[in-house]
């Protein structure tokens, strides 16, 4: 007899146990202890009423529920069934899979399986009684009404528009970003935005609301999109924030994308969105502060690179801009006390010597002395004889 009801659980192996009692007539603790005692002493059969006994003997595969044609009793064919509600889902907004289901006494989650089956062109049996149910809805079996909304819940919204807002202003921002950085879960935000783009009237949970309506700014890798900023002006950000000591892994690492994706714009010059606010992220977080490495400000220092304060957020992603201090081939910088001060106090404090900071600004040294000693009367008449 064991080895009958062992058959009849390979046969339908997501079948419960308890299934398979109700079907024999059997409490399903008796079953559940037989088997266990089998299992645990097979050298000593359990014995059990003759009347039980034969009952499950006389159960056979062809008697217990199939996926394939429903969960007991008489099934017929869920094409029909499933149609009448994918129509009564679309004619009515306020209608949940779950409240029709419930309105046809039979399980959401039984529905829901045989919707996705049918709709997905799989072949898929039901319940007759529960086809006909489903099939009687909107005619002899009401519609269920709009469900009110739980008092945990509240006007979904005023978030949906605050998401769809962050959205818009900054670059990266995904609700899954947006639901983190709110604490929340991202499921959670999420399933709470389709069900109101699919009915309005629903609402969403209290606490979620306040916690996505609590972020009003965005942490990197999100950052505000600027659509003024040019991939020339990303690239003189990269440089400039290794003139200050940044290395490219460390930029990388600030921003939230990999060394490669940075040597690869580096290469190409031409950025994506991810880029451009992975850089952007880079030069808020670093631009202000001299970086670790030496070997990243030799290797600028060798190409001439200019470093952050050289420019200003009005000009670095202008083409045709030149950094401040830095002179152009062919023509005179018009030099003075003040500008030169700030130009050594900036490349100073990012590292440079001296003779490094005059080099980078190509002036000499006697130049540089006479610049800073010389009068205000002296230096105006020197540049009215220049010009």
């Amino acid at each position: 007899m064991t080895d009958h009801v062992q058959a009849l659980i390979a046969g339908r192996p997501g079948l419960p146990i308890a299934a398979i009692a109700r079907h024999a007539g059997v409490a399903p603790s008796t079953l559940k202890s037989l088997l266990t005692d089998a299992r645990r002493r097979p050298a000593t059969p359990r014995t059990v009423s003759a009347q039980t006994a034969v009952h499950l003997l006389a159960i056979s595969l062809d008697d217990l529920p199939h996926r394939d044609r429903g969960y007991g009793g008489r099934s017929t064919d869920a094409t029909d069934a499933m149609r009448h509600v994918r129509g009564l889902l679309d004619a009515h907004p306020h209608l949940s899979q779950a409240a029709l289901a419930r309105a046809a006494d039979m399980s959401p989650t039984t529905l829901a399986a045989a919707l996705n089956d049918v709709e997905a062109g799989r072949p898929r049996r039901i319940q007759e009684a529960a086809a006909r149910r489903l099939l009687a809805l909107g005619d002899r079996i009401p519609l269920p009404g709009r469900a009110a909304r739980r008092s945990d819940t509240v006007d979904a919204q005023p978030v949906v528009d605050h998401v769809r807002e962050l959205q818009l202003r900054y670059d990266r921002a995904s609700i899954a970003f947006i639901a983190h950085t709110a604490h929340v879960n991202p499921s959670t935000l999420a399933s709470a935005l389709i069900d109101h783009d699919r009915t309005a009237q629903r609402g969403i949970n209290t606490d979620v609301a306040r916690r996505v309506l609590a972020v009003r700014d965005l942490p990197p890798p999100a950052f505000p999109r600027h659509g003024h900023v040019t991939d020339i002006g990303l690239l003189r950000r990269l440089r400039a924030l290794c003139t200050a000591g940044w290395t490219l892994a460390a930029i990388a690492q600030a921003s939230a994308v990999t060394s490669k994706t940075l040597t690869e714009f580096a290469r190409t010059r031409t950025s994506t969105p991810a880029v451009r606010s992975a850089v952007l992220a880079a030069w808020a977080l670093l631009s202000h502060r001299p970086g670790p490495s030496a070997q990243a400000r030799r290797y600028a220092a060798a190409r001439s690179w200019d470093p952050p304060l050289a420019w200003d957020e009005d000009s670095i992603d202008q083409p045709d801009a030149a950094p401040d201090g830095t002179r152009v081939p062919g023509s005179q910088q018009r030099w003075n006390p003040p500008l030169l001060q700030h130009e050594l106090a900036f490349f100073t404090r990012y590292g440079l010597s001296h003779p490094e900071c005059l080099r980078r600004l190509g002036l000499s040294t006697r130049r540089a002395r006479e610049l800073l000693t010389a009068p205000p009367a002296d230096l105006e008449a020197r540049h009215a004889t220049a010009a």
